[in-house]
C-alpha cells in the first residue's frame, strides 16, 4: 500500500489579482458537506431524506515569516481581501511524486484571519477560507 506524504504540499491563493504562494504552510484542511432534509412521511418504515444543497469549507496553518509582513489579506489598518464578495481562487495541491501535483480548487472568501503566539512554540496564521461555488479536483495540475 502506497501512502502519501504532505510535505511537498502547496497552497495558492489569488486575490485581489495577486497570485500568492502562502508561504510556510504546515497543514490545509478541506471539509466538504451535504445538506439533507428528512422527508419521511408518517406511515413510512424507514426514514428518507433528499439531498439540499454542497458546501465547502477550507483552513491553512502557516508559519509567521521573520519579516512579520507575509500575511496577505492582513494589512495594517484594513484586512485587505478578507471577505470579498467576489472571492478569489484558493488551490490546495498534494504531491504524488515525480512532479506529479494534483489540485483541489474553487472560488472562496476569506473569512478569517487567525494569528497565534506562544511562548515556546513559532508564531502561526491560519486563514479560514468559505467556499463560493464547486470544489474541485483537478487530475492533471501543472502548476507547483
Amino acid at each position: 500500500m502506497a501512502i502519501i506524504h504532505g510535505k511537498n504540499a502547496e497552497i495558492y491563493w489569488d486575490s485581489q489579482g495577486t497570485d500568492t504562494n502562502l508561504q510556510h504552510g504546515q497543514s490545509w484542511t478541506l471539509d466538504v458537506a451535504a445538506d439533507v432534509e428528512e422527508i419521511t412521511s408518517m406511515q413510512d418504515s424507514w426514514r428518507t431524506r433528499a439531498k439540499g444543497f454542497f458546501d465547502w469549507t477550507a483552513t491553512v496553518d502557516c508559519l509567521l515569516d521573520a519579516g512579520g509582513q507575509d500575511i496577505p489579506n492582513l494589512a495594517v489598518g484594513e484586512p485587505e481581501g478578507l471577505g470579498e464578495a467576489t472571492g478569489a481562487r484558493l488551490e490546495l495541491y498534494v504531491f504524488f511524486g515525480a512532479g506529479d501535483y494534483k489540485s483541489l480548487y474553487g472560488n472562496a472568501q476569506c473569512i478569517g484571519v487567525s494569528v497565534s503566539d506562544e511562548k515556546d512554540s513559532i508564531v502561526t496564521v491560519t486563514y479560514t477560507f468559505q467556499g463560493s461555488g464547486v470544489m474541485a479536483w483537478a487530475s492533471a495540475a501543472a502548476r507547483p
